[in-house]
């Protein structure tokens, strides 16, 4: 078992702490009472990235195999992640293209036909062309770009939107592919 985390509150008798300060790090004196969370020690690394995918669609938790769930007529729809969090580019692959791929393949083994990639940005800025690519994968954007089967969800497009219901703020609305799919998968 790694090291667990904990949470450190500051006293009297507590050290300067070492922070980071852009590319550096700096000690710092923090006030009396203040809490200072120190995380789990990181998960390890998957030694087989395929076969953690192909078990993890094969046996998911709480729900029946990808396989269970796919049927020839079906209309599917694979939304992922955007960029829009400022976080470290991932490193090639892309952890969310080999996942679709892996979604891919089964779809394409079962006979589904109809599928399309949606990227969930929300309010965020369209991805380009090239972000999308990086993200799915030079294959995976090749097959589905140029037929439009690979698009930016943009919530303020109301002819991309399906109504769904109402509360007292306003109506609720979903991407209209998803809304109309017989399967959503998220990545």
């Amino acid at each position: 078992m790694g090291r667990p985390g904990f949470v450190l509150e500051v006293d009297d008798r507590t050290p300067p702490l070492l922070v980071p300060d852009g590319d550096r790090f700096r000690l710092e004196k923090f006030p009396l009472g203040t809490r200072v969370i120190y995380p789990a020690e990181s998960l390890a690394r998957v030694p087989d990235l395929g076969e953690a995918i192909n078990a993890a669609l094969d046996a998911p938790l709480q729900s029946e195999p990808l396989s269970a769930l796919l049927e020839p007529d079906m209309r599917l729809t694979i939304a992922f992640d955007d960029i829009g969090t400022p976080t470290p580019r991932m490193r090639r692959p892309d952890i969310r293209g080999k996942l679709i791929e892996a979604v891919l393949a089964r779809a394409a083994a079962a006979g589904v036909d109809d599928v399309a990639l949606v990227s969930a940005n929300g309010l965020n800025r369209r991805m380009s062309s090239e972000e999308l690519q990086y993200i799915v994968g030079e294959r995976v954007f090749r097959s589905f770009y140029a037929d439009g089967l690979l698009i930016n969800h943009d919530a303020e497009d109301a002819d991309n939107l399906s109504k769904i219901g109402s509360t007292t703020t306003g109506e609720i609305a979903l991407n209209a592919r998803a809304a109309g799919s017989d399967l959503l998968i998220f990545v």
